[in-house]
């Protein structure tokens, strides 16, 4: 449900953003973007629990001091969904197979080139990691399932390729790695996982 829900926030936000592209103008509202991307969850091999790749969707929020070749700032809120299945019983839940959601809270500043439409970045944001999932409680003749939450520090790695269609509208090829800093719960098994993901950046207004 809240994948969905991230997804179709994404597909309103880049129908509003192709709509406004063309007529932005230059303003304090210019220094201020909206990145939003799409992809693939692909969670590094443990040998005791099998996570599949799964659905990754990013959004963030971008200050930009100067248009360009120059230090920038950002907020991200992504949200990474993947299948489990487990072989030993040391996870935090009784269920061995089902669905780990990871959202990753991280703020942090990177630097950005251009060259012509072109642009390259890279961008390390530390921050917050939440592993989600559920638990199977057993009643007399019920099963109730409860979810879980685990959290540690985390840390995004990033680096992107953009191709700007206007000044302030471009598409982005966003390649990332995730990183939670616990021995606790899911992470004990999971604690890395890569991003690629492909979306667009635009200032809206």
């Amino acid at each position: 449900m809240r994948s969905t829900r991230c997804i179709l926030l994404l597909i309103i936000v880049f129908c509003v953003s192709v709509s406004a592209s063309f007529a932005q103008t230059e303003d304090i509202t210019s220094r201020f973007y909206f990145p939003g991307s799409i992809g693939l969850s692909v969670p590094f091999v443990n040998t005791h629990t099998r996570l599949n790749d799964g659905l990754a969707v990013n959004t963030a929020i971008e200050y930009r001091p100067t248009y360009m070749n120059d230090i920038f700032y950002r907020l991200d809120y992504d949200a990474l969904n993947n299948n489990y299945t487990s072989f030993v019983p040391t996870i935090p839940t009784n269920i061995l197979k089902g669905k780990l959601s990871t959202d990753f809270l991280v703020i942090g500043a990177g630097y950005r080139r251009k060259f012509q439409k072109w642009a390259l970045f890279g961008l390390v944001q530390p921050g917050l990691g939440i592993h989600s999932f559920e638990r199977a409680v057993v009643n007399q003749n019920n099963v109730l399932l409860s979810s879980v939450t685990s959290n540690s520090l985390a840390v995004k790695a990033d680096i992107g390729i953009e191709y700007y269609i206007t000044r302030h509208f471009a598409a982005v090829f966003d390649p990332a790695y995730y990183k939670l800093f616990s021995h606790r719960g899911f992470n004990t098994s999971h604690s890395s996982f890569t991003g690629f993901n492909i979306g667009i950046t635009t200032t809206i207004l």
